[in-house]
Parts: C-alpha cells; sequence; structure tokens
C-alpha cells in the first residue's frame, strides 16, 4: 500500500518586469513568501537574453552538457518547473523553457538564466509553505 501525503495548496500569479532575471526574481518571491515547494504551471512573457544548458550525452551514468547563450528578443512560449527546499534549507528553482525567436524557430532546454526583455506573467502552484509561529 502507498503511503500518501496530501499537503494544502494555493495558486498564485505574478507579473515580472521588464530587466528582471526570471530566476532570481522566482527565488526572491519565493523566500519573500515563505514558499518552500512550487510548482511553475504556466509563464508567457519575452526575454532579452537566455541561459540554457542542454544535455547533449550520457555516458556511464555521467552527463556531459552543451550551453548556450542566446541574447536576441524571444517570445516565451513556455516554461515549466519546480521550486524545492535543498537540504541546507534553501531553495532549488529549476526550469525548463521553451521560446521563439522572431522567425518562429524555436530554442529551449534547461534555463539557467533569462532577462526578461517586456515581462512575463507566471502562475505558481503553492505546495508547502513555512510554518507560520
Amino acid at each position: 500500500m502507498q503511503d500518501w501525503q496530501t499537503k494544502s495548496s494555493d495558486i498564485i500569479y505574478r507579473r515580472f518586469e521588464a530587466g528582471e532575471s526570471l530566476l532570481q526574481t522566482l527565488e526572491s518571491l519565493a523566500q519573500s513568501n515563505g514558499i518552500r515547494e512550487a510548482i511553475v504551471t504556466s509563464c508567457i512573457g519575452s526575454l532579452s537574453e537566455l541561459k540554457l544548458r542542454n544535455l547533449c550525452s550520457w555516458e556511464e551514468g555521467s552527463p556531459e552538457f552543451q550551453r548556450h547563450h542566446i541574447a536576441e528578443p524571444l517570445e516565451i512560449v513556455s516554461a515549466e518547473g519546480y521550486i524545492q527546499p535543498l537540504p541546507d534549507g534553501g531553495l532549488r528553482v529549476h526550469i525548463h523553457i521553451a521560446a521563439a525567436r522572431s522567425s518562429g524557430e524555436m530554442v529551449g532546454g534547461h534555463c539557467e538564466d533569462a532577462t526578461l526583455l517586456s515581462g512575463a506573467f507566471m502562475y505558481l502552484h503553492i505546495i508547502e509553505k513555512e510554518s507560520e509561529s
């Protein structure tokens, strides 16, 4: 028999401003609101810069990554990921992103950093918050 744990949850909406870092701003939002665990359910907007890390090989359990730095206007088509607590008490913000160039060509992968061009809109499903004393 599976032992399931039920947690209460909320959904919040956040509008990110032009020039903000998607990951850093999301981490700050989580810290300032006591969010310990959450799921990015929807994110659209535009970017002026995107740093990706993509898995390009996996040999004997050892990953090899390829990094890409794209400095041009991009439309965020989709972004999903999570916020999770780390054993040291910090947070891990992990997002995968798909974005379109002006030609419609798609780029995407593991988002290491992203600077917003005109801003972005995100819905975040909160799974766990710090207990309030």
